[in-house]
């Protein structure tokens, strides 16, 4: 993943150990390792049926639904304020996708989203606000952050020059053209829909990386000496098919776009793709337990202000009523049917859900197209290895194409009988992360990132991420299905890792002790092409109801963020018409949603 930070609604937390002596793997392989399943399944999303009602006495002026890192930053801002604040959330933690954990003796890791890129100005206003402020000088990732397994080669460092002199040019025309088209303010930042140049939001991502060749070739023609050059040299380069000449780069790219951006190029914003991929090229950031750290500073800022920050956990919103001075939450809880009431509530789930929770927002041109976004679910495996078997990179991409002609042909055995079958998809996973890259623990270092030195104790994790395919969605996403999923990407990556690595003394053969899937369903909208000329027909409050969720701009940690602190500010003008916003905020106004 990738990652920047994905959706910020929470799932129902579901626990269950599988021995797994008896389940064979779709190549007859019996795993010698137990499969632990984490997340609610597809139906944990269907409101539960209201019973008898117990109603709160308690007022409020906000009730925030889910909290993800959208909701926590709504109500972190919202407190600043000495505002009073209800947060319910679905499963039994917050967080969202930026959820962590510990094993053994304290080791962290993540279970969601593994990292953020470099923020704009008001996105470092929050992350100063909430304590991250040191980030770039103490949760700086190491390089090389991003390599390529790909045609059976391990490229590290993708877009160094060192490494692309290696690769076929087109791949440096790529990055040329990306950053050309950031110069030229084709790449918004926050919000996105604001943006004086959407003319990229007509494009999918694979459209506009297709016509690049051409656009660099106008470059040149128009006086940039270094497009000129780089034009003659991708035209020289006997490793580019002229034919389909950005067909390798998209092979990579379309790994990204799965992984963050919940489908292939050919069916995102090309807005979407430019803005979450220009920052993958620079320096990124992460913690121990990836965004989670994140999460973690500001339940610790909500915690601390018990009096006005309430907070209940498995607790399913049901129904949000508008009347003419409040509004009120229907919620369920352990089985019992709740109604609170307040001034307002902020939606901060994912979208989808809006139009059957909030009463009258169904059948609304806001709410149809609240219920047409297109989600795709998602799994990330945390894979407890015996030692530390490699060290070579942060996030190691691996081309989803089938790999090598071997396995190819294994694979197309496999799922001779039924090619629709479940046991013939999912293992294509797009990236394995190495999850203690942060958190070396070396004797003697205690504190320091050194990085490329094994810890000294004998507990290594290796993070696979994981998004399904479109066909999985509506299927249920049971407990059997994730681990399914999980047993055949581990030995995806069992299988490739030593021989592709271990040859170049990357790595030596992986021993998996345990695996943990998480699993997030609907955790990715696709924010399809054109998507960005319509989002304010979404960011609109209805009546009482403001929306906060990273399914109005791209599925990112930075926009969970924006779009939360915006919810506040929003709300916080509705409680008292002299509110000003902060100078360094690009929150809109009311008037900017028509």
């Amino acid at each position: 993943m990738a990652r920047n930070q994905r959706t910020s609604v929470s799932l129902v937390l579901l626990s269950v150990s599988f021995g797994l002596a008896a389940a064979p793997t779709a190549r007859g392989q019996t795993p010698n390792f137990k499969v632990s399943v984490h997340g609610g399944e597809e139906k944990s999303f269907d409101p539960p049926a209201d019973n008898q009602i117990v109603k709160e006495s308690e007022l409020f002026d906000t009730v925030i639904v889910g909290a993800g890192l959208a909701g926590l930053s709504a109500g972190v801002y919202l407190t600043d304020h000495h505002k009073k604040v209800l947060l319910l959330e679905k499963e039994e933690a917050l967080g969202g996708l930026a959820l962590g954990a510990a094993v053994g003796h304290g080791i962290k890791y993540d279970r969601g989203a593994a990292y953020w890129t470099d923020t704009f100005p008001e996105e470092e206003q929050i992350l100063r606000h909430i304590g991250l402020g040191n980030f770039r000088k103490q949760y700086a990732i190491h390089e090389p952050a991003d390599s390529y397994f790909w045609k059976g080669q391990l490229y590290l460092g993708i877009w160094e020059e060192q490494t692309l002199e290696k690769l076929p040019t087109s791949f440096s025309v790529f990055k040329f053209m990306l950053k050309r088209a950031n110069d030229k303010g084709q790449i918004p930042n926050q919000p996105f829909e604001d943006a004086a140049d959407l003319s990229l939001d007509e494009l999918s991502a694979a459209d506009w990386v297709r016509i690049m060749p051409i656009r660099l070739r106008e470059e040149g023609e128009h006086g940039n000496a270094e497009a000129k050059k780089l034009y003659e040299k991708y035209e020289r380069d006997p490793r580019v098919n002229h034919a389909d000449a950005m067909g390798d780069v998209l092979a990579l790219l379309d790994l990204y776009c799965r992984s963050a951006l919940g489908a292939k190029p050919d069916q995102v914003s090309a807005v979407a793709f430019a803005n979450f991929y220009i920052s993958e090229i620079e320096t990124r950031y992460t913690t121990t337990t990836g965004t989670a750290g994140a999460a973690e500073r500001m339940e610790k800022l909500l915690r601390d202000r018990g009096k006005i920050a309430v907070i209940r956990t498995k607790a399913t919103v049901t129904r949000i009523q508008n009347f003419e001075d409040h509004v009120v939450v229907s919620y369920n809880k352990d089985g019992e049917s709740h109604q609170v009431e307040a001034k307002y509530a902020v939606f901060s789930a994912q979208l989808r859900l809006a139009p059957k929770i909030i009463e009258g927002l169904e059948g609304t041109e806001q709410g149809d197209y609240m219920a047409g976004l297109t989600y795709a679910h998602y799994s990330v495996h945390a894979v407890f290895v015996k030692g530390h078997p490699y060290r070579a990179t942060y996030d190691t991409w691996v081309n989803g194409d089938e790999y090598t002609d071997a396995d190819r042909v294994r694979h197309e055995k496999d799922c001779a009988d039924d090619p629709k079958s479940k046991k013939c998809i999912g293992d294509a996973f797009t990236d394995v992360i190495l999850g203690r890259w942060m958190d070396p623990r070396i004797k003697g270092y205690e504190g320091m990132r050194t990085f490329k030195k094994n810890p000294h104790d004998d507990d290594g994790i290796m993070t696979i991420y994981h998004p399904l395919p479109a066909s999985e969605v509506g299927q249920g996403y049971d407990d059997e299905t994730a681990r399914e999923f999980a047993e055949r990407a581990v030995q995806r990556m069992v299988d490739l890792w030593p021989p592709a690595l271990g040859k170049k003394k990357l790595g030596r053969k992986i021993v998996v002790k345990s695996v943990e899937t998480n699993r997030w369903p609907f955790s990715v909208h696709v924010a399809r092409p054109g998507h960005f000329k319509r989002v304010k027909v979404m960011r609109r409050p209805f009546k009482r109801v403001f929306f906060a969720n990273n399914n109005l701009g791209t599925p990112a940690f930075e926009e969970a963020l924006y779009r939360g602190h915006c919810a506040a500010d929003r709300v916080l003008l509705a409680l008292d018409p002299g509110f000003a916003f902060e100078k360094w905020t690009k929150c809109p106004l009311p008037d900017a949603d028509q």
